[in-house]
């Protein structure tokens, strides 16, 4: 990897983790919350809404985010290089994780579907379309899971053609977005042949 997009991912890849340590605080409050409250909209038929799970994910998300962090730290000093994979990893990490904080919340009712967005938009522009189309696949096999446990054993879902639509608007918001940031990189590239090619002309210039 080129030394300015290793530096520009490893920039990316930290505004990731600062913005993942908000998120983890505020959504395991708010869990803690609904179950104090008995205000939860658990699915499946397992009852796994308690504090020990609200803990187990939180922790999760927490050595994930730690591993993240600690990586990045040494990718900053030098004493590691940055991976293209770890994008792809980190982008998982938080698709399952928001598949797990549906379980509790609603399932395909709740309120927290839009962060998969949130994810694959803000992926998509950073990286392009390669990412984008991992992460529509990852977000179909992760929802296709949650409804799954939704809805077993009778795998009735009531509205699917909601679903349908669903995944569809999620794949269109996925590729365009991954379409844009390819556009936009490849404007970035000829910018920068013409940056060169004038900085060689001018170095003949001035040549004696």
């Amino acid at each position: 990897m080129r030394p300015e997009k290793a530096a520009w991912e490893l920039k990316n890849e930290r505004n990731k983790v600062n913005v993942r340590w908000l998120l983890m605080i505020l959504i395991a409050g708010y869990l803690y919350y609904l179950l104090k409250t008995d205000q939860g909209q658990e699915i499946g038929s397992t009852h796994l809404f308690n504090l020990t799970n609200i803990l187990g994910l939180t922790a999760f998300l927490a050595t994930a985010n730690l591993i993240f962090m600690i990586y990045l730290s040494g990718v900053a000093s030098g004493r590691l290089r940055m991976r293209s994979p770890l994008k792809y990893i980190s982008m998982f990490v938080d698709f399952v994780a928001i598949s797990l904080v549906l379980l509790p919340t609603g399932g395909d009712r709740s309120i927290f579907f839009v962060v998969y967005f949130i994810v694959i938009i803000s992926n998509s522009l950073r990286y392009g379309m390669r990412l984008a189309l991992a992460g529509v696949f990852i977000f179909n096999l992760c929802y296709v899971a949650v409804l799954v446990y939704q809805y077993y054993p009778d795998l009735v879902i009531p509205n699917v053609q909601g679903e349908i639509l669903k995944v569809a608007v999620f794949w269109i918001v996925g590729l365009y977005t991954g379409y844009i940031a390819r556009r936009f990189q490849i404007l970035q590239g000829e910018v920068e042949k013409y940056q060169d090619l004038v900085r060689r002309l001018m170095e003949r210039r001035e040549q004696p």
